[in-house]
């Protein structure tokens, strides 16, 4: 029995970055494991789907951007990034989940749909309207429950922790009032951390998934990892802002060592204008912005790098640690969130978030140690490519899904 799929998701995007990616990988995959796969997401995402090679547009369904839209993102645009996304994102989500609740409704009678999958949003506290659709459903895989660490509390505005404590108070009630979370047959989530975070009340059973993933891992060239005399480039690959932490990498360059080390900072956002005024005072000509690259091309900055580096101190998921090393680089990042899921001690290093002199110091030592070593570089490089093509590929991923909604089908 093949089942026939609804992936429902706000965004399908690789453009948009963060977990947008996620519901787009599914239904691009599972079309070509299963005949029947739908996708509803919101129109703003059409012109990128239209100029997919091969996409069957005939499955895809999308919702209109109304004024509402239009409105709420005028006014999330003047605040706070993560307010806004608690706020006006927040409200957004729910205009897009009414609409997609009236839609999916007809497409899983119209299309014989068996299964409706809701991978995104990936907040365990999130309320979704996905229910009383008349097939079940798999939300998920999650991954959340996260807060800043101790030492970067601070970073969080009074706004901001007054904002998520009463939504963390009041979140069991509004995943009654909007109970698809409540009545969904599987919640997928990506750690013990976000099973933590789901809504007390909740009928369906619980499944741990990874939530992100690699689509191959690639034999590190090891001549570049091997030259002498070269520069060694440290790469961070992100959006630009605060709660990535990019400037302790960059004092912690300024504290290297060795004087081969150069950072390349792949990406783009709030913070950019400020981080290259800041590097360039503190080590002027050794940090470079490339700004945004299509991900179809990303690739080519990991091949040409030697070391990667990620400082975020609230990051749930993390998946440009995983690029990384699928590509054969060893790993520098934040014992803290979802890298920590990634990274062992085989694959590279991680850094307790005890305070940003520690972590400057550390990131420093860190990358002192890998650049006077190249032995050590591919050591960790190699470990990653197995660690990853073991744990996190994505073919493995999609058929683990089919199966899962094969077993919830005979139920």
């Amino acid at each position: 029995m093949s089942p026939r799929v609804l992936i429902v998701c706000e965004h399908a995007s690789s453009a948009f970055g963060g977990e947008a990616i996620l519901p787009l990988n599914y239904f691009l995959l599972l079309s070509k494991k299963l005949p029947g796969v739908f996708l509803l997401t919101h129109a703003r995402t059409r012109k990128e789907l239209i100029s997919i090679p091969g996409i069957n547009l005939d499955r895809v369904f999308f919702i209109p951007d109304t004024w509402a839209h239009k409105f709420l993102h005028a006014i999330g645009r003047k605040i706070p990034a993560r307010v806004a996304s608690i706020t006006t994102g927040a409200l957004m989500h729910l205009i897009s989940q009414f609409y997609q609740w009236k839609m999916a409704r007809k497409i899983v009678r119209e299309h014989e749909i068996d299964i409706v999958h809701e991978p995104a949003p990936v907040s365990p506290k999130q309320p979704s309207m996905m229910f009383a659709l008349g097939v079940p459903v798999v939300i998920g895989p999650m991954n959340g429950g996260m807060s800043f660490p101790p030492a970067f509390a601070n970073m969080a505005s009074r706004a901001e922790r007054w904002m998520y404590g009463v939504l963390r108070i009041f979140s069991g009630i509004y995943n009654v009032l909007i109970p698809g979370k409540l009545f969904a047959s599987v919640l997928l989530v990506a750690n013990r951390r976000t099973w933590d975070a789901l809504p007390f009340f909740k009928l369906g059973k619980v499944v741990e998934l990874v939530e992100n993933g690699v689509f191959e891992s690639k034999v590190r060239n090891e001549v570049l990892v091997t030259n002498v005399g070269d520069a060694i480039n440290v790469l961070y690959v992100g959006r630009l802002i605060d709660l990535k932490a990019i400037d302790i990498v960059i004092d912690a360059i300024s504290q290297c060592r060795n004087q081969q080390v150069r950072l390349t900072i792949v990406g783009d956002g709030p913070e950019r204008t400020r981080l290259e005024k800041y590097a360039e005072s503190i080590v002027p000509g050794k940090v470079r912005f490339v700004g945004s690259v299509p991900h179809a091309q990303i690739s080519d900055c990991y091949d040409n790098a030697n070391i990667f580096v990620l400082p975020s101190v609230r990051e749930c998921g993390g998946a440009v640690v995983l690029e990384a090393m699928a590509r054969g680089l060893p790993v520098i990042t934040t014992n803290w969130g979802g890298p920590a899921d990634y990274v062992t001690s085989e694959t590279g290093m991680l850094v307790d978030p005890r305070g940003r002199e520690y972590m400057v110091a550390e990131f420093a030592r860190n990358i002192d140690k890998l650049a006077s070593n190249a032995a050590l570089r591919l050591k960790y490089g190699q470990a990653a490519i197995e660690h990853v093509s073991k744990n996190f590929i994505w073919e493995k991923k999609v058929d683990a899904m089919i199966q899962l909604y094969k077993s919830i089908l005979m139920v």
